[in-house]
């Protein structure tokens, strides 16, 4: 299979406006097309090496089309971009170049909703006689970093200080103890990402995750006219959340973990 060398544009027209495609990447990428599909690189977050991202071909696509878009992409990219994640749909093979190690695997969905979709009222938390605030990603990292990791299954949940998140909001009920916090982060496309979402333990399965949930889209689309996220493929319950507040997925990534000390010189 043959693949070309594309820029933004033209992969979004090859892709029919994939919608990976249009809220997650930039136009700092690299991108091929080919007779079976597409594939692209880019930055995940504004101004960052952290680069990874997807081939996505269609069914009947030869065996080993994900693993020749990915050798195009090392190969137009040189020393200049070291990967360090690359995705494929689930159920399809990759082998790594050789100068690239995995560190690890894991599968996710990539969800959006757009203005016309989107739930975005949030509605119920003052009933409940809970109220959302706004806390700052840098000066609030010491009390985020301490919810997550009491609260959260993942310590790293949002990553707080990091500069990453352009929102977070927290509910607190009538006492002012915070019960649920979560964040926008912003994609090196600009568009608005949900993250870090954990809710107290003992609050759960009362409706709060879905409302803040809820709040975060409405800001999303409030700023940019759409709202994304990523969730394990696994987390039924979670996507079945966000299909009713208007989500869709566009896809079930299979993930790949590359060690950028791995790239040879």
């Amino acid at each position: 299979m043959t693949w070309r060398q594309v820029d933004r544009d033209e992969l979004l027209h090859h892709s029919a406006r994939d919608p990976f495609v249009r809220f997650a990447t930039s136009h700092e990428l690299l991108a091929v097309a080919g007779p079976h599909g597409w594939a692209c690189v880019s930055p995940w977050r504004p101004g960052s090496r952290h680069w990874g991202g997807a081939a996505v071909v269609e069914a009947g696509a030869p065996a080993r089309a994900e693993t020749d878009a990915l050798a195009a992409i090392v190969d137009a990219a040189g020393d200049e971009v070291a990967l360090e994640w690359f995705s494929t749909e689930d159920r399809r093979g990759l082998d790594l170049p050789e100068a690239y190690a995995s560190t690890g695997s894991g599968r996710w969905s990539f969800l959006w909703c757009e203005e016309e979709t989107c739930a975005t009222v949030p509605a119920g938390l003052g009933e409940l006689g809970l109220e959302v605030v706004e806390l700052d990603d840098r000066e609030d990292a010491d009390l985020l970093h301490a919810f997550g990791r009491t609260h959260g299954e993942d310590p790293y949940m949002g990553f707080p200080g990091h500069g990453f998140a352009s929102l977070w909001l927290a509910v607190r009920d009538e006492v002012g103890r915070m019960v649920a916090v979560g964040a926008l982060h912003e994609l090196g496309s600009g568009m608005p990402h949900l993250a870090g979402i954990v809710v107290r333990p003992q609050r759960r399965g009362q409706g709060i995750g879905a409302m803040l949930t809820e709040a975060l889209t409405a800001r999303a689309v409030e700023e940019a006219g759409v709202a994304t996220l990523s969730v394990f493929s696994d987390n039924v319950g979670a996507i079945r959340l966000y299909e009713r507040l208007g989500y869709a997925t566009a896809h079930r990534f299979h993930t790949r973990e590359l060690d950028p000390a791995a790239v040879t010189a």
